[in-house]
């Protein structure tokens, strides 16, 4: 199948509205191939499964009218599983029990534990999902999953060197890690500790609070208590760390605020104002949409436009971005196994991710990629900060391979 910067020869500058105009080669007209997509649509993560949703559509539209998947077109069911894991092992049998589903998402740490034991020995079903738990790259159990990004130990282990390579005085790094008493929150916690006693760098605290909780005075007075250079958030979207920066601030703490991948999404780092000048998060994909100029990240940008309720700022939410980055790898992964004439289960579909090397997604990773135990082990660093008003992110290293 031809890389991405081989189609981009081909017409890949076309903006999504020259796309609806219908100036593109044919439209897929195959025999479907079938996503089942899970996402927390309602509930304490909606902010990213109805941005993940709207990725996904895109970037399907796109798929299907450039084309489809090897000439075949690709059909998609959502299912709102509320970001409740007994909703989504329901959901996932009912829409694998005819067999004819090629790809199914898996939202949620807890929902891919609770469902890869089965799928391993019954379904044997290609899988991708929301949840970077550290536990994804053990192939063996997840034996029929990838994941289109870096793991929750691959970020954390990304600020931790960050902080070993920048921090200045004599005195050791000192550290807080804030993280949500969840399966999502908690995963990291052990790599946490060990990376950091290797680099010789401090925690001074580990806090733990609800994913969703309103009264984080208690955090930002242990802050205040124990004074760490640098405080990093985890198991988060869009609640309690916002909160805990803001206190923080009022309170007077100096401290440099930090997080992994869903507590560093543009629109809600912009909620915080001035109290989160400086921020720095751990990205695994390109959200510097308007940044990129490319023919695919042009294309996205003008999907961005025609999100109805949501100005383009020039930026992309990282759920947004994520089912593009999953689309792309599947329509390569699907895309070769069709070419081969080769069966499309799981066992062959994940041999075909796995073989990727190298693979130009147009910017959506700001690298040529490759996976390592079925994961993307690329990722970067982004500093946040409010200018006139407005939230300016830029690169704070440039992308690079995780440890």
């Amino acid at each position: 199948m031809m890389s991405l910067s081989r189609r981009a020869l081909l017409g890949l500058s076309v903006s999504a509205f020259a796309l609806a105009s219908g100036l593109v080669p044919a439209m897929a007209a195959g025999e479907p191939l079938k996503f089942w997509i899970p996402l927390g649509l309602s509930g304490p993560i909606a902010i990213t499964g109805q941005a993940q949703q709207v990725g996904w559509q895109h970037a399907i539209d796109w798929i299907n009218k450039d084309g489809g998947i090897g000439g075949r077109p690709v059909e998609v069911s959502f299912y709102d599983d509320e970001y409740k894991v007994e909703l989504g092992v329901a959901g996932f049998k009912k829409a694998v029990a005819d067999g004819d589903v090629v790809f199914t998402g898996g939202n949620g740490t807890s929902f891919i534990r609770a469902i890869s034991p089965e799928n391993n020995e019954t379904y044997k079903v290609l899988m991708s999902g929301t949840s970077g738990v550290s536990e994804l790259v053990n192939t063996e159990n997840f034996k029929y999953h990838f994941l289109a990004g870096t793991n929750y130990s691959d970020q954390v282990g990304q600020l931790l060197n960050y902080i070993k390579a920048t921090h200045k005085g004599d005195a050791p790094a000192r550290i807080a890690f804030i993280y949500s008493g969840t399966e999502f929150g908690r995963d990291p916690l052990e790599y946490m500790r060990a990376k950091a006693a290797e680099l010789g760098i401090e925690v001074a605290l580990e806090y733990e609070t609800k994913l969703v909780e309103v009264d984080v005075t208690g955090a930002a007075v242990k802050l205040r208590n124990v004074k760490p250079d640098y405080t990093l958030f985890h198991g988060y979207a869009e609640n309690v760390w916002p909160e805990i920066i803001r206190l923080s601030r009022d309170y007077g703490i100096e401290t440099q605020f930090m997080g992994t991948l869903f507590g560093s999404h543009p629109e809600v780092v912009a909620t915080v104002g001035d109290a989160a000048n400086n921020y720095i998060g751990a990205i695994s994909v390109n959200l510097l949409v308007e940044d990129t100029d490319t023919p695919m990240m042009n294309t996205i940008a003008d999907y961005l436009k025609t999100w109805n309720g949501k100005p383009y700022t020039g930026y992309a939410n990282v759920g947004y971005m994520q089912s593009w980055a999953a689309a792309m790898v599947l329509r390569e992964a699907i895309g070769n196994a069709i070419e081969k004439d080769l069966p499309l289960d799981g066992d062959h579909l994940i041999a075909e991710i796995n073989a990727i090397q190298d693979l130009d997604t147009g910017g959506i990773y700001g690298t040529p990629i490759h996976f390592e135990n079925q994961r993307v082990p690329y990722g970067v660093l982004y500093r946040y900060n409010i200018e006139d008003g407005k939230l300016v992110v830029k690169e704070e290293t440039g992308w690079a391979k995780v440890d």
